[in-house]
Formats: C-alpha cells, structure tokens, sequence
C-alpha cells in the first residue's frame, strides 16, 4: 500500500509535470506564473487531489510539480540553444 510520503507519489508528479513541460515547448506554450500553479494543481488533481491526498500532501504534490515543471523548461531551454534552437 502507498502512502502520501511515499517518494512514489512525488516521482510521478514530477514526471508528469515534466511531460507538461515537454509539450508546452513543443508547442511553443510559455506559462505563466499563474499558468503554472495550474499545471501544478491539475497534476495533482489527475492524482486524485483531495479525493486522495490530505491538504499537506497535496501542496508538497504541487510543489514538486512546478518544481521539475520549471527544471525540465530550464532543461530544455539549454539544449535548444546547442543543438540550434532558439
């Protein structure tokens, strides 16, 4: 059984949010700020949000989402730039 504290739970929201991230460049989608406390809460949401999680978790959840959200953006922002991008 998985708990809230399980690195599980964190990893997938990381990972999910850096797929969001993947296609929001593909896209050429810049978020906001506010755009990305959205990405982050619909990451956690798809989840299960607070169906599933308590407030405290949820807000880590939603961290750890604009957390690799905005590493994998930085990510990709250095590669474009040396293999010819933008």
């Amino acid at each position: 059984m998985m708990t809230p504290g399980d690195h599980f739970i964190k990893d997938a929201a990381r990972a999910f949010a850096k797929l969001v991230a993947d296609s929001d460049i593909h896209g050429g989608i810049t978020q906001s700020p506010e755009g990305l406390e959205e990405v982050a809460a619909t990451v956690v949401s798809i989840m299960g949000g607070g169906a599933v999680f308590s407030p405290e978790t949820a807000a880590d959840l939603r961290q750890a989402a604009r957390e690799a959200y905005q590493e994998r953006l930085q990510f990709l922002k250095s590669i474009s730039g040396r293999i010819g991008g933008g």
